[in-house]
């Protein structure tokens, strides 16, 4: 994670709805960092910061953990091929919304919505800081003029 990605990720978490963040992550050491990172320059309050295993029986607690609360914003950090499983969970979570979620750059995967469903709105961050967002199952990277 670069300072530019974390910038951005909490630029666009303020722009989410700011106030409370539920904060996830793998337990991977850049997930770990990002995570705590965020956490430690967020303005708002956090209400739960949970952690996931990349492989689990079931990811059901962990998902149940970090949707609870009804958060202004859900940040996520993880890589793709790992957060998969926990994020196949939380699709199915009626509190949890993509298009409240912002996300570091591992969940950057075009492939995610192939793999898990609808995650339109889902947003997130480039460690060269650009933004981007998964619109109509797609990955679109937001150039840095548009932001």
């Amino acid at each position: 994670m670069t300072d530019a990605e974390l910038a951005t990720v909490l630029a666009l978490a303020r722009r989410r709805g700011g106030g409370l963040a539920n904060v996830g992550h793998g337990r991977d050491p850049a997930s770990v960092a990002a995570a705590r990172a965020f956490v430690a320059a967020w303005p708002g309050e956090i209400g739960a910061i949970v952690s996931w295993p990349a492989t689990a029986a079931s990811w059901l607690r962990p998902a149940c953990r970090l949707a609870a609360g009804n958060p202004d914003v859900w940040v996520l950090a993880d890589q793709a091929g790992a957060w998969q499983g926990m994020g196949n969970r939380l699709t199915r979570m009626p509190e949890w919304r993509p298009n409240r979620t912002i996300a570091f750059s591992g969940l950057a995967c075009p492939a995610l919505p192939d793999r898990m469903g609808d995650l339109d709105g889902l947003a997130g961050a480039n460690p060269d800081g650009t933004a981007w967002s998964f619109h109509d199952g797609k990955l679109r990277v937001t150039p840095s003029s548009e932001r």
